[in-house]
């Protein structure tokens, strides 16, 4: 007897199978063998969506080492290597006779040769200061009495100078002790802990009755605060943290009251607080309860302001530097509504001024110190009434190795390609079954897989293309230029090497110093009438491109008809796309193969289905079969049972 349990593709339900138990057939194997011939045609179908992934594969293969090529050489993100700038093509190495003064950088609009050049001025920026100190002075709130002066008698109090904390003791007093008295005696304690000089105390006040703290001797930053116990600092009137500089953390509200020209708020409707003012016309708007810090760094950071301001704490000044070098007014301050800049008290203006140089003879004048003539571009360091020499001469070297280096990974990808076109198809060598591979271990199917997989592209109409393409890119005249890869060293090697290049380097060396433009005209050259790619050319606007660019652009051209995720006018992507879609696009679920293994996978399910029918079928047969012989069984031993009872 066998128990047999079947899942169709289209059952609901599983159902439970005991075979073999009138005719003791192995009913099971029976019918595996009898549908292992009735399965022959599905596994045809699944062999062949097998061999299309694979094939669809290989062609992503084709397409990610397209798209490496191109993302190394026409990359405009890499100047560097990007064939299709003149850029890394013409490259110049430079020299000055002084380099402190001025250095200069050829562009391929360059010419090799020297230039004269006097850096007479250098551009500066224009910019606008405090003309005073802006914070209020440490001085007491209310009058000192000689009771505040007795009761400070023996107490503490914390001074920060600079960032150095210390706890100093005061000396005795009474109330007879005068102001001016108890003032000298603090000035001399603090100068005993922090050096002499450095902080001033003055007796200050409309009745002479205050005191105001200040610093000197090269002090800048004096905060007074508590002192953690028996403090005295409210013997001074003033209150615990007390500065006599702005903090970067202080908010509008904190600075309201700590500038000496207080500043006023925006109007506003809902009664906010707030400060708002625009800087070359750039508008800013500030609440009360935001940082100074965050001010200024918004502010600098602010592209269209083109300004950077500062608070310096060492000269209790703010700073508005303008971004912009040169004259005119690169400082433009609106405040109609607030007064918050005007509290800065921005008087000490400084004019910016546009650099002068006399280049080749001719006086220049330019709101920069960069400057830029027939191709080169002038970095001006210092001002000096010495004529300094630039000389530009073809950095050779230099462009070898990017012509070389192109070549070689074109060499590169051209073997690639024609790797997959002349690779070996082995026919004896199709998708294992799955009964196949119960039969193998994982190491012979994964060798069996790899045979399989080869040859896929063998003759490859699309790929062929490619590569016919990009070897005939390299020797089609280009209109307007007379240079050929053979005049400057790179020629074809033989038959066999398939359109592989090979670099006379000597030769190729010799052109790039003798004929710079030239060579880089061959590999960069722009078309004329269609200096820009795009999927919306017509073939008429196509050929007339292909013949007026270079080499890196027929190239770049090929690649991108192949590869572009862009849609033409038709609706289209790059060829091998629509053939075989990449994955990460829209391609991915839409190109031709795609559709093929969606019209085998409809197949599969309807073989599958057919199968279980099918299956179904011969297990009714046999199990008529088994009805039939218990039936004849039954009889047979009822007659048995009749003749041994007479």
């Amino acid at each position: 007897m066998a128990v047999n349990s079947v899942f169709g593709s289209n059952s609901n339900s599983n159902k439970l199978r005991l075979t073999g138990l009138a005719t003791g057939l192995d009913t099971d194997t029976i019918i595996s063998s009898l549908m292992k011939s009735e399965k022959a045609p599905l596994n045809k179908i699944m062999q062949k969506r097998q061999l299309a992934e694979w094939k669809r594969d290989s062609y992503r293969e084709v397409t990610n080492l397209l798209r490496g090529f191109k993302d190394e050489f026409f990359d405009v993100l890499k100047p560097a290597s990007n064939m299709l700038s003149q850029t890394g093509l013409k490259k110049f190495a430079s020299t000055s006779s002084d380099s402190a003064v001025v250095t200069a950088l050829g562009s391929s609009e360059a010419q090799a040769g020297e230039h004269k050049i006097t850096v007479t001025r250098l551009a500066t920026s224009a910019a606008k200061a405090s003309g005073s100190t802006v914070t209020q002075a440490l001085e007491s709130t209310a009058a000192i009495t000689s009771a505040d002066i007795a009761n400070a008698s023996g107490k503490s109090i914390k001074i920060v100078l600079d960032g150095v904390a210390k706890e100093i003791k005061l000396g005795n007093y009474t109330s007879s002790t005068t102001l001016s008295e108890f003032a000298s005696d603090i000035e001399s304690i603090i100068g005993n802990e922090f050096g002499a000089g450095k902080v001033k105390i003055d007796v200050s006040g409309t009745g002479s009755d205050k005191l105001t703290f200040s610093t000197a001797a090269g002090a800048s930053k004096l905060t007074l605060s508590s002192a953690a116990s028996n403090d005295g600092l409210s013997s001074f009137h003033i209150n615990s943290g007390t500065s006599n500089r702005l903090s970067l953390s202080d908010t509008l509200a904190t600075l309201k009251d700590k500038l000496k020209t207080t500043f006023q708020y925006s109007e506003s409707t809902d009664g906010s607080q707030k400060v708002t003012f625009s800087i070359n016309s750039k508008s800013f708007t500030f609440s009360s309860n935001t940082t100074l810090s965050t001010v200024l760094n918004t502010i600098s950071n602010d592209t269209d302001a083109k300004v950077k301001i500062t608070y310096d704490d060492v000269t209790d000044k703010f700073t508005i530097d303008a971004k912009r070098l040169g004259a005119g007014n690169n400082i433009n301050i609106n405040e109609a509504s607030s007064s918050f800049l005007a509290s800065m008290n921005l008087t000490d203006l400084r004019q910016g001024q546009d650099a002068i140089v006399v280049l080749d003879g001719q006086t220049i004048t330019r709101s920069s110190n960069s400057i830029t003539s027939n191709g080169v571009t002038y970095n001006l360091l210092k001002e000096s009434t010495t004529e300094q020499t630039i000389s530009l001469k073809t950095d050779t070297e230099a462009v070898f190795n990017n012509v070389k280096n192109f070549v070689t990974k074109y060499n590169d990808l051209i073997g690639k390609l024609n790797s997959k076109l002349t690779e070996r198809y082995s026919r004896e060598f199709q998708p294992l079954t799955e009964e196949q591979k119960e039969g193998m271990s994982e190491e012979q199917v994964k060798k069996w897989e790899e045979r399989a997989k080869t040859g896929l592209l063998k003759n490859d109409s699309y790929i062929t293309k490619v590569v016919d393409s990009l070897r005939t890119a390299l020797y089609d005249n280009i209109s307007g230029i007379t240079t050929k890869l053979t005049d400057i060293g790179i020629t074809t090697g033989t038959f066999t090497d398939k359109g592989k290049l090979i670099i006379d380097e000597d030769k190729l060396k010799q052109a790039i110093a003798a004929n710079p433009d030239g060579v880089m005209n061959l590999f960069s050259k722009k078309s004329d009438s269609n200096p820009s790619y795009s999927r919306n050319l017509t073939a008429s606007e196509k050929k007339t491109r292909y013949n007026e660019e270079g080499m890196a652009h027929r190239i770049y051209d090929i690649i991108e008809d192949n590869i572009s995720t862009i849609r033409d006018s038709e609706g289209k992507k790059g060829i091998l796309l629509q053939v075989a879609g990449i994955t990460g696009d829209t391609s991915e679920y839409s190109n031709t193969i795609y559709t093929q293994i969606s019209q085998y996978d409809t197949q599969i399910d309807r073989l599958q289905d057919k199968l279980a029918d099918k299956e179904n079928k011969y297990y009714k047969q046999y199990a008529a079969l088994e009805s039939a012989i218990s039936k004849m069984n039954n009889q047979s031993n009822w007659l048995m049972s009749q003749i041994s009872g007479k």
